[in-house]
């Protein structure tokens, strides 16, 4: 007896693509809003200006990918596109973590 999976709502499909939108765009944004913050600081040129609120947008688009991810892997019969959108979602957290750990003294 064979079974094949059923084929996934668009509903679902839409969640899943959605989660993995805002994972790169949350990522890269974030990633853009650290790096130039960090520029700001050392160069030393005034105020950090709107880095620290691109960060901050980065920030929220990839919490919420993060739970798009988690409700696509729960309603979803497809896991891979969800997963695929979780784990760029956490790739700015676990690059944060690795490195205050990397540069702890």
């Amino acid at each position: 007896m064979t079974s094949t999976a059923p084929p996934l709502r668009p509903v679902h499909k839409g969640i899943a693509i959605t989660a993995l939108l805002l994972a790169v765009v949350g990522a890269a944004t974030g990633y853009w809003g650290f790096v130039s913050g960090i520029d700001y600081a050392l160069t030393g040129s005034g105020g950090p200006g709107p880095s620290i609120i691109v960060f901050f947008v980065g920030a929220g688009l990839s919490v919420a990918a993060v739970v798009l991810a988690i409700i696509g892997l729960v309603l979803s019969s497809r896991k891979a596109l969800p997963t695929v959108a979780l784990v760029i979602g956490l790739l700015p957290i676990a690059a944060l973590i690795v490195g205050a750990l990397f540069n702890r003294r």
